[in-house]
């Protein structure tokens, strides 16, 4: 007889660490299963976190409790703010790490936790009886039996990898594919896409010549990742990166060679990243681009090398190593490992509800690229949406669905269940309807405000008390400057008339935060973070509040909910409404109107139905 647990997740990257440990925080036994213990936390690509968009699901995730941000602030070895100089909606910290630090940091977060069971080995199968799982059989026969099971098998699942024109199974390089996973799922009745992506060469540092670059030195004004994280990298304590760029040459030998790359010579038919194309695709569809930027990224500390990101191919290694030495000051670099491209299967979207549970399959929870996304951050918030709610599914608790004016989490699970996706996912800040509402300073704002506060303090522990330390003087802040007017003595000092409204000087572009505090002992005693949402908030108030009203008004009508068994037919949609809605059977209007090729009208329409519905059911 196999070992039973509550929940069972498969795969030790990013989304499978985030789901465990949420799991096991909720009173769950949870056991993880991986490969390998050693590679539990690893950076399969870039050592890097954050960006535009991500770095604000990096700080949802720290504020639920999550791994991914003190994991990023214990390693970081640079920090920079992306778009310093546009509004807060677009601006985003990134940090780059010490790549074995990091899944050191991460075993050593989760590997002492409380319920928390590793058992390596290799998914075969999953264990169900009719449209229910109860747990999985590992490749060496053994049984293990769950009340939910979270697949979490990032670039694994039926993974296989591509240099040139060779071909050989693996997620990873140097590590085995899960090969059989695949059929179990088709056998369950889910839909499998093919997806591709890629990593570039990694090169000697020692064989770079720095003369020849520019550098790109860190930043030390930036508010770290994580709530519990107090001290902020220096700057001199910091790696620089570097920046070259790819030349006519460049682009020359790989036009040339263009047919011996997996990608091009037939080898691949999953479909590759749009935001992050590899350097074939980028010379091939964008010919009128003299070069590309390459940044020179070190893998750590006193690491011998370096991540050249912006030339992820899958050419011959022969050629790659030529391609490089035709980059400005690689003229002579080492490869210390070719890069590579690899392919892999991905549960189709659609089938997935908000809870990230299968429709059709009881118990069978997603997280990850397994879902179509690429990226750590992504990962990562698919799996704490996961474990909490295949936690909450067992006890028998509703599923926890955030918004999507209140989080980008939610932006990413619902562009995914109900658009589906027929490429890599990526976030980006375009795909948000309130930007302004989704800035990286509010996460832990938006999450304090959004989930049950039983919840958010059993699942983030000590970050909950502070988080609530930093609302009640925040909101106790905001009144004091709401209420407040410019004395005369006041007035001279901010350099405004007697009698201003507080909060007026605080919307000036030249507003300084520091003199405020001397003159005003009353708001001096906010921490960094808050301090930074109170300004922004009261700098932006006006466009802010709009924002606001109009989720307001979307979310009426967006939570309007659709019977299950509404016919779509001849209730005066259009035939490709009608049948695009009975394919994806969408519960609220909210969904609705979000199904690819659905237009505003068929929308109306809809509305218009369910209206009349709702007034017959209720008639007197």
């Amino acid at each position: 007889m196999g070992k039973s647990f509550d929940i069972i997740v498969v795969g030790g990257g990013l989304a499978g660490v985030e789901a465990s440990f949420v799991g096991a925080k909720l009173g769950m036994n949870v056991c993880l299963v991986t490969t390998c213990a050693d590679s539990i936390g690893r950076m399969s690509c870039n050592p890097a976190v954050g960006g535009l968009a991500k770095s604000r699901v990096v700080r949802e995730v720290d504020a639920m409790g999550g791994v991914i941000g003190i994991a990023a602030d214990r390693t970081a070895i640079q920090y920079r703010v992306l778009n310093r100089k546009k509004g807060p909606a677009v601006q985003a910290t990134r940090c780059q790490n010490d790549r074995k630090q990091y899944e050191k940091a991460v075993r050593e977060i989760i590997m002492n936790v409380e319920r928390l069971t590793v058992v390596e080995g290799s998914a075969y199968s999953i264990l169900s009886e009719g449209r229910k799982v109860f747990g999985i059989r590992l490749n060496s026969g053994e049984e293990l039996y769950a009340k939910a099971v979270i697949l979490a098998t990032g670039t694994f699942l039926g993974g296989k990898i591509f240099i040139g024109h060779d071909e050989f199974p693996g997620g990873r390089i140097d590590e085995a594919p899960q090969e059989e996973l695949t059929k179990s799922l088709r056998k369950l009745g889910l839909r499998i896409l093919r997806f591709k992506t890629g990593t570039p060469p990694r090169i000697k540092r020692s064989t770079v010549d720095f003369s020849r670059v520019t550098i790109q030195h860190g930043e030390d004004d930036v508010v770290p990742f994580s709530i519990d994280t107090e001290r902020v990298l220096p700057k001199d304590e910091q790696e620089p990166c570097f920046i070259t760029y790819t030349t006519p040459e460049t682009h020359k030998l790989i036009l040339e060679n263009i047919k011996l790359s997996a990608l091009y010579g037939g080898k691949i038919v999953g479909v590759g990243p749009r935001y992050c194309p590899s350097i074939e695709v980028k010379v091939k569809n964008f010919p009128h681009h003299p070069k590309h930027i390459v940044f020179l990224e070190p893998e750590g500390r006193g690491v011998n090398e370096m991540y050249p990101n912006g030339v992820s191919n899958s050419l011959p290694a022969e050629i790659q190593l030529a391609m490089l030495r035709t980059i400005p000051g690689l003229e002579n670099v080492e490869m210390t490992r070719p890069g590579y491209a690899v392919e892999y299967d991905v549960v189709e979207p659609v089938q997935i509800s908000h809870s990230l549970m299968a429709r059709e399959v009881d118990g069978l929870f997603f997280a990850g690229q397994i879902m179509g996304t690429s990226g750590y951050e992504e990962a990562a918030g698919l799996g704490v949406i996961a474990g909490i709610n295949a936690s909450f599914w067992i006890m028998g608790r509703s599923p926890l669905i955030l918004t999507r004016d209140k989080s980008y989490i939610a932006v990413m699970i619902d562009d995914l269940v109900t658009r589906g996706a027929d490429e890599p996912y990526r976030l980006l800040t375009g795909r948000a309807e309130f930007k302004l509402l989704l800035r990286e300073d509010n996460a832990w704002l938006s999450i304090y405000e959004s989930i049950p506060h039983d919840l958010l303090e059993k699942i983030s522990g000590e970050r909950f008390l502070v988080m609530k330390e930093w609302y009640e003087k925040m909101i106790k802040t905001m009144e004091f400057i709401k209420n407040t007017y410019v004395k005369r003595d006041e007035a001279k000092k901010l350099g405004v008339e007697q009698g201003t409204p507080l909060s007026k000087y605080c919307r000036r572009p030249d507003a300084k935060w520091d003199l405020l505090e001397k003159i005003y002992p009353e708001i001096a005693d906010l921490m960094p973070q808050p301090k930074r949402t109170l300004a922004i908030e009261l700098k932006y108030a006006g466009y802010i509040e709009h924002q606001r009203r109009e989720a307001e008004k979307l979310r009426k009508v967006e939570t309007m909910t659709i019977p299950e068994d509404l016919e779509f037919d001849g209730i005066g949609l259009r035939r490709e409404a009608a049948e695009k809605f009975a394919r994806f059977r969408p519960k609220t209007i909210g969904q609705a109107m979000r199904i690819p090729g659905i237009t505003p009208s068929d929308v109306a329409v809809l509305v218009a139905v369910l209206k009349k519905l709702f007034h017959v059911k209720h008639k007197p």
